[in-house]
């Protein structure tokens, strides 16, 4: 995204962008790389309005505000994640056991003991 907007010296303000997208980014320490998640706004914008979301290079969700909701990062784990690691994991002959890190600011409220 651009960090400034130039516009005409006799403008009083620039009108803003509201067209935003969530990526999902997920990959192992060896560099192997799940299949991307983007989440945006419409369920198929216009100019794919024709195309089928599975030949697109990325898993395809979408949410009003292009917000990550546990229902979309449920579907995600299990339409995406789950299947490719699977394959992943057994085409190397290892067994499934995956971790997952967070990047909340910490633990619930209520979890810790005083």
């Amino acid at each position: 995204m651009p960090r400034s907007t130039y516009i005409h010296k006799d403008a009083r303000q620039a009108m803003g962008f509201k067209d935003r997208l969530t990526l999902v980014l997920c990959g192992n320490a060896a560099g192997h790389m799940i299949k991307p998640g983007v989440i945006y706004r419409a369920c198929t914008p216009r100019p794919l309005k024709n195309k089928s979301k599975d030949s697109f290079p990325v898993f395809w969700q979408h949410n009003g505000k292009a917000w990550m909701t546990a229902i979309l990062f449920l579907e995600w784990l299990r339409q995406c994640f789950i299947p490719e690691v699977k394959s992943y994991l057994r085409a190397k002959g290892l067994p499934f056991k995956a971790s997952s890190l967070s990047t909340t600011p910490g633990p619930p409220p209520g979890c810790l003991r005083r």
